[in-house]
């Protein structure tokens, strides 16, 4: 977690807890109101590992987590650390993402000139996919996601997509209207489509973790 942290601006320490039946660490993160406490230690009554998250309103003076985080709490195999840090590290992207200054890694391609991107778009009702395919395409190398300028049913739009190797999964399509003034106006557009649609995706995957016992 340390490692992932790592040139960040957040602000967090740690502390360690002792109720008699579970013992261990705690992070606190924290910006201005927010605040994130994660707990983590051995489950008393097997060898998982637990993970318990909660806000300022959760943690006592003796840094002990609340009987209302405690039943939220996650459990992981014994020695599955990655799991667990990934959980831990998707509930601090998701609630700090702009505190997390990661060097970022992207590929922007274009597969038709601007002039003929906007003609396209002045076509779109009268077009599909199967007419043009990707008309440009951005891929977040970090994350695994990326997006497509495609034509769809007669509408110019963003097609986003799950990479996992060498596989390509297509997740939705969003009708988008994408700046064509130029080439840097269409890439950021498609920048600022997958990163909205990265986090909301994160949000989605948090909530479904929080109704589904690992």
């Amino acid at each position: 977690m340390e490692e992932r942290l790592n040139n960040n601006s957040l602000n967090g320490y740690y502390g360690t807890f002792n109720n008699c039946r579970e013992q261990g660490l705690v992070l606190k993160v924290y910006e201005k109101q927010n605040e994130l406490n994660i707990w983590a230690c051995q489950c008393r009554i097997s060898d998982d590992i637990m993970i318990v998250l909660g806000n300022q309103n959760n943690i006592n003076n003796n840094n002990m987590f609340d009987d209302e985080s405690f039943e939220k709490a996650k459990y992981f195999n014994f020695g599955d650390y990655d799991s667990a840090v990934d959980f831990v590290y998707k509930q601090i992207k998701y609630m700090f993402k702009d505190k997390l200054n990661k060097e970022k890694h992207f590929k922007f391609d274009t597969y038709k000139s601007i002039d003929d991107i906007r003609r396209i778009k002045d076509d779109a009702k009268d077009l599909d996919y199967q007419d043009y395919f990707e008309l440009a395409s951005f891929y977040d190398e970090d994350e695994k996601y990326s997006c497509d300028l495609i034509i769809l049913n007669g509408k110019m739009g963003l097609r986003y997509n799950k990479q996992d190797k060498n596989d390509l999964e297509n997740l939705t399509f969003e009708e988008y209207d994408v700046n064509l003034e130029n080439e840097i106006t269409l890439m950021l557009d498609m920048q600022q489509g997958l990163e909205k649609f990265i986090y909301d995706e994160l949000g989605y995957s948090i909530t479904m973790d929080a109704k589904i016992k690992i």
